[in-house]
């Protein structure tokens, strides 16, 4: 049997059960305001952290706009083909433990009669776009439109209101509403859908249901068989959830900020338990697999190295793929400063000289001062003896130091090497040299000493030889 066919058998056997209870008076409760304080609003709740988008399909997309959720299917809408289904809403993060009272408002914006999409309220245990629920239920009370008359539920109203739960499809009440308000009830493994009419909930059906966690759906759907490709536009609102205990999944980061290569732990909490065993979530960062943590009774560790990534917000994600419960936490990569210094001096000096030296000290090219920075500058002299010299401030990042080498000093090279240390980041340091020799008079001293010596002898030797010729020396031995 195909799915249409098992579809319109299962639609018929329902409309002889409710054929049958319809001889007995509906069901009607006076609608009671939910407790203000119990309240989850659909306005306040839309910030990614309590609610995520579902789709399926090719063509429906839903938006929020003024609080309100819109889901338009286009007239080209179409099915998934792995799951023959199409359509968009929101579900819920957070899963709900228990007994629960959920309700909200829609408003068909754009709709033509029969036109083949479903309206629900649906509290699935998985995602909800996981099937085409021929086999599985949606767990839904729906304000619903069936399509082709010969192929969506032939021989039943065209506009209803029904409910889907294991007991499958229950209610079948025709209705005209254009706007109205559905709300799911679960108490002691049943589960009860109703619709608001004049001012009374009006039950649709009380059918059995599953008792595990679920998430919380507010979708529209349609098959290829069902759609008459009509633009339709569905809007829902004022969403609450007046009775049960929701676990929300949460991560934290410990740290949250810091940069390239930071050790960050993240813990998770919130997350579906199940009586198989653990569960396992998959961690990402920037939607790019950091790896796998397993959680046990909904909590779990995890542990990486932050990636390559520029400076700013990065979201770190974790799923459970089975039931697409997510949480989503900002990890902020600073950049990574680094302290440089440059040092500079004469090349070469003379004794009795002063030594000037600058040192320009940044932090990733900013300049820092003699607040920010802590700067220590240890020359080194040729007999390897070293001093420590004092530099002072003198601004844009750069700092002065003189040292003033002795009439008497050593010559040969001298070093100098600067170390910086500036808070939160690694220590800098830099080395420069310069040559100190002696003046020219000194250096040329021996030399100069020789020649003169030199020349008054060559002298001496001239004038005797002169005195020796004019006879002036052998007169006086005469």
């Amino acid at each position: 049997m195909d799915k249409r066919a098992a579809a319109s058998l299962l639609i018929i056997v329902s409309v002889f059960v409710v054929l049958g209870i319809g001889l007995m008076k509906p069901t009607i409760t006076k609608a009671v305001q939910p407790d203000q304080g119990k309240l989850a609003s659909l306005g306040d709740n839309l910030n990614g952290s309590l609610w995520i988008a579902t789709r399926a399909g090719f063509g429906p997309s839903a938006t929020v706009v003024n609080q309100t959720v819109e889901v338009s299917f286009p007239t080209n809408s179409a099915n998934d083909p792995s799951l023959g289904i199409f359509g968009a809403g929101l579900s819920s993060r957070c899963t709900v433990k228990g007994d629960f009272d959920a309700q909200v408002n829609f408003r068909l914006v754009n709709w033509t009669f029969s036109n083949g999409v479903r309206v629900g309220l649906a509290s699935t245990p998985g995602p909800f776009f996981a099937s085409d629920f021929f086999t599985t239920p949606p767990f839904a009370a729906e304000r619903t439109s069936f399509g082709s008359p010969t192929g969506d539920a032939p021989g039943v109203p065209r506009e209803v209101y029904l409910t889907d739960f294991l007991d499958r499809v229950h209610g079948l009440i025709p209705t005209s509403d254009t706007s109205g308000s559905l709300r799911l009830v679960r108490s002691a493994g049943s589960e009860t859908g109703y619709y608001l009419s004049s001012g009374n909930w009006v039950t649709i059906h009380t059918g059995p249901s599953i008792t595990q966690d679920i998430h919380l759906d507010i979708v529209a759907w349609s098959h290829d068989f069902a759609f008459t490709h009509t633009f339709v536009k569905v809007a829902f609102d004022n969403f609450t959830l007046s009775r049960g205990s929701a676990a929300c999944p949460a991560i934290m980061l410990n740290p949250s900020i810091g940069p390239i290569g930071t050790k960050v732990l993240v813990q998770g909490s919130g997350f579906p338990t199940s009586t198989y065993g653990p569960g396992t979530v998959m961690v990402t960062f920037d939607d790019m697999l950091s790896g796998f943590a397993t959680t046990t009774n909904g909590t779990f560790r995890f542990t990486f190295d932050v990636p390559d990534a520029q400076a700013g917000a990065h979201l770190v994600k974790a799923l459970d793929e089975i039931t697409g419960t997510s949480a989503v936490a900002s990890f902020q990569v600073t950049q990574i400063n680094t302290l440089a210094l440059t040092v500079d001096v004469g090349t070469l000096y003379f004794p009795g000289d002063n030594v000037a030296v600058y040192t320009l000290a940044t932090l990733s090219g900013t300049p820092l001062n003699s607040t920010t920075a802590q700067l220590e500058l240890t020359l080194t002299k040729p007999d390897g003896s070293d001093i420590t010299i004092d530099s002072t401030f003198i601004g844009s990042g750069l700092f002065k130091a003189t040292y003033a080498i002795p009439s008497t000093g050593l010559v040969g090279t001298y070093s100098i090497v600067a170390r910086a240390h500036a808070a939160n980041v690694q220590d800098a340091s830099a080395l420069t040299t310069f040559e100190v020799k002696p003046t020219w008079l000194s250096a040329q001293g021996p030399a100069l000493t020789t020649a003169a010596a030199a020349t008054a002898i060559t002298g001496i030797v001239a004038l005797s030889a002169v005195a020796w010729k004019k006879g002036v020396i052998r007169n006086k031995i005469d």
